[in-house]
């Protein structure tokens, strides 16, 4: 073969259009979850902010009105399932940390009509977070972490792992190699040594950046080649053709994406490229090949950040060499975070001054959330931010290793890094793809459900809160309520059939039992890093007076008394009237009144007629009794037939607790023909402590010091966030997530100390 090359340029054309037709039955969304803290403790509030951005553009997405979250353990059993309600793409709320809940990694997952369908390729991407009972339990879970890292260097299985440019290698053709070491569950690891040809050194290897490098070889017809580590692995290359095509990426800059075409035949070869980003072909070049050929994608081809799918394709248009690149990494929302102090003391206030600039330095509105909490709440194996999560967890197979390290501008190698990650953990040996199976939608975004009797049905739906409303099915008897509706009853809703008869059966659909059904199977990737050794410097509170802090506290209870919100009480409360059993005001010795008509004691044992306005005697009331509350009983005989009565001696007046007629609530809601709906979860405003509060003399153990999801930056890109310290003297950190709505996004950390006087 003449090894000369044929040098000419080819410069692409642009292709836009967005995909419908087909694609249209795939997610077009994806929910990304930002938490006010990575860390959470048993018993306490924990915020989030949820985005829903369009797969394609990155944009904020408005095709789905709910969000269904769940919090799933490590061994994913569901310990959470709420619905929240989406408003142009953006939602926030709050999930109750249990007390009970074990200790242990949780993962935060959101999905909704337009994220989740029946395709089962999709991946889940979920959030990880760390629940302890004390954050102080962090140490012995760090030192563990690092000892079982320890432990699986020396034992684990050790990889090492090639990635010829393109899928393959070609005899005679120069061509790029990279390589990623790992052992364990993926962990990367430093290595180095050579590559041999023959037997012979022909190039030393050294790891670049976790566990990834790279080498350059033209290999020949009849060697035999492999690399030998300084441990003393040998890994046999992969397999090498005898001829085709490649593609190599020589360039990637602000001019655009310069590849090389290179052929193995003497005789010339037509080709074409095609380049997509996010699913959309957006450039496309034709060409024939002579040994080698540049190709040129000029950069005002790609406007947006992140990854861009480039394939070859021989002159029978069947795809021989793909390649992943990087383009745009600085194309973001920049932000300055900037407080007004470096430390504070104890109980301070402060405020932090942001300023938000387009990509060539303009001020610009955008949408930011903010959160400030104590450093020893970031668990940095589950960190992520907006950037890292939208621009490589959703776009690459595999848990992704430390992804904040490649946005993070003070890190000089992040390009050089980010490049090795595509061709490693993106790295494709291109096999045709099947015909992807038509998906369904799976969710819905209000609550629905169906008349069995299939006739058309009026239902009254009312909350807690005392709203109400009325529901008309369709013929068929079915019904769904509008999120509209579930944002202004917020909680469960209670609803009641007003057509009686036949006696009606209401049917609810359950999404989070569709999405448990459809979630089983699918991968599910998320984030990895090393777990930090404990810090040392931070400090537990104690007041003036001296805190203990018990370890465990148990309550104990004679018998279960049923929490019942104002509906689910209300119709408990019918249940009590409907036994019977009442309570009379007659002075009872410093308790709640006698209870009469219960279980044969009666402080009135003559009777009452309830039907005359329901008054004993000289304006004595009828008052229900209460669970749970302590009441006299007492018995009485009869002593002749003149109605005069006798305390009964063999059972003494004594008090009791009244725990009443036990009905769950499904079977009060039986009893009185309501079905319960799911609503959105109710709303829990974040504490922020105002001047008296700060001037208390009991301890304040804030951890999260600032907490705001929805913070709007004026004309000029400004914004000021306000806080105030809390007793907790460490390092406290800020971050900050921005987006305008168009597919930019940013994101900063700020840190301050907080100090003892």
């Amino acid at each position: 073969m003449d090894t000369k090359p044929f040098w000419s340029l080819i410069i692409a054309f642009t292709v836009f259009f967005f995909a419908n037709g087909q694609n249209s039955v795939h997610a077009q969304d994806f929910i990304y979850i930002m938490p006010s803290k990575e860390i959470a403790e048993t018993g306490e509030d924990f915020f989030f902010k949820a985005y829903q951005m369009d797969k394609q553009t990155f944009a904020l997405s408005d095709l789905s009105r709910t969000l269904y979250l769940q919090v799933r353990t490590a061994s994913d059993s569901v310990v959470w399932s709420e619905k929240y309600p989406l408003v142009s793409g953006r939602g926030n709320g709050h999930i109750y940390i249990g007390a009970d809940w074990p200790q242990g990694e949780y993962f935060i997952e959101g999905y909704t009509k337009s994220s989740f369908t029946s395709d089962s390729t999709q991946s889940i991407h979920p959030r990880r977070i760390r629940v302890v009972d004390r954050v102080t339990q962090m140490d012995s879970i760090s030192n563990q972490a690092i000892k079982k890292d320890s432990d699986q260097k020396i034992n684990s299985k050790h990889r090492f792992d090639l990635f010829p440019e393109g899928g393959h290698l070609i005899y005679g053709i120069n061509s790029v190699v990279a390589f990623k070491a790992t052992y364990g569950n993926g962990m990367p690891e430093e290595v180095a040594g050579k590559v041999l040809e023959d037997g012979k050194k022909i190039a030393t290897i050294k790891t670049l950046h976790d566990g990834m490098g790279w080498f350059s070889i033209t290999p020949k017809s009849g060697k035999e080649y492999k690399v030998v580590l300084d441990d003393g692995r040998n890994i046999s290359f992969p397999n090498i053709e005898s001829k085709g095509l490649s593609l190599r990426v020589s360039k990637n800059n602000a001019k655009g994406l310069f590849l090389v075409i290179s052929s193995s035949d003497n005789a010339p070869q037509t080709f074409s490229i095609s380049a997509k980003q996010n699913g959309i072909e957006c450039s496309t070049a034709k060409g024939t090949v002579n040994g080698q050929q540049i190709v040129k994608l000029p950069a005002e081809y790609f406007t947006l950040q992140g990854i861009v799918e480039i394939t070859l394709y021989d002159v029978n248009e069947r795809p021989v060499a793909e390649r992943l690149v990087f383009v745009n990494p600085d194309k973001r929302l920049n932000i300055s975070a900037v407080t007004d102090k470096l430390q504070y003391y104890r109980r301070d206030t402060g405020k932090v001054s942001l300023k938000v600039t387009d990509t060539i330095g303009n001020p610009t509105k955008a949408e930011l959330a903010v959160t400030i909490f104590d450093k020893a709440y970031l668990y940095q194996p589950g960190h992520e931010n907006i950037l890292s999560h939208c621009f490589l967890s959703e776009q690459i197979r595999g848990n992704i290793f430390n992804p904040t390290y490649y946005f993070d501008t003070q890190n000089a190698d992040r390009i050089q890094a980010l490049d090795l990650l595509m061709m490693t953990q993106g790295w494709r040996n291109y096999v045709w793809d099947k015909e992807p199976n038509p998906s369904q939608t799976l969710l819905k975004d209000g609550i629905s459900g169906k008349d069995l009797d299939n006739r058309m049905q009026i239902i009254k739906a009312l909350c807690p809160q005392g709203d109400t409303c009325h529901i008309l099915s369709n013929h068929d008897g079915i019904f769904e309520i509008d999120p509209s509706i579930m944002e202004k009853m917020r909680g469960n809703i209670y609803l009641q059939p007003i057509l009686k008869k036949p006696r009606p059966k209401i049917a609810l659909d359950n999404p989070f039992d569709t999405v448990n059904i459809y979630q089983r199977g699918r991968n599910r990737y998320y984030v990895e890093d090393y777990i930090l050794p404990p810090a040392k410097d931070n400090v537990a509170i104690k007041s003036d007076e001296g805190t203990i802090a018990l370890d465990e506290v148990v309550i104990s209870a004679k018998r279960r008394v049923f929490a019942r919100d104002k509906v689910t009480g209300f119709l408990d409360s019918l249940a009590i009237l409907s036994s019977g059993e009442w309570v009379c005001d007659c002075k009872a010795f410093g308790t709640n009144g006698y209870l009469n008509d219960y279980k044969g004691y009666s402080h009135h044992p003559e009777g009452i007629d309830f039907s005359k306005n329901a008054y004993i005697g000289a304006g004595r009331k009828v008052l229900l009794p209460k669970r749970g509350e302590i009441y006299h009983v007492i018995k009485y005989i009869p002593i002749n037939e003149d109605g005069r009565w006798i305390v009964d001696m063999t059972d003494p007046p004594h008090d009791e607790i009244y725990y009443g007629p036990q009905y769950t609530e499904k079977e009060l809601l039986q009893m009185y023909g309501f079905w319960k709906a799911q609503g959105y979860y109710p709303k829990r405003e974040f504490y922020q402590p105002d001047e008296f509060d700060l001037q208390s003399s009991l301890a304040d153990p804030r951890n999260l010091l600032q907490w705001q999801p929805e913070v709007i930056t004026d004309e000029n890109g400004l914004a000021e966030i306000p806080f105030a310290a809390s007793d907790v003297n460490t390092e406290f950190i800020g971050i900050v997530e921005a987006i305008d709505g168009n597919g930019l996004m940013g994101y900063q950390i700020f840190s301050f100390r907080v100090m003892k006087e």
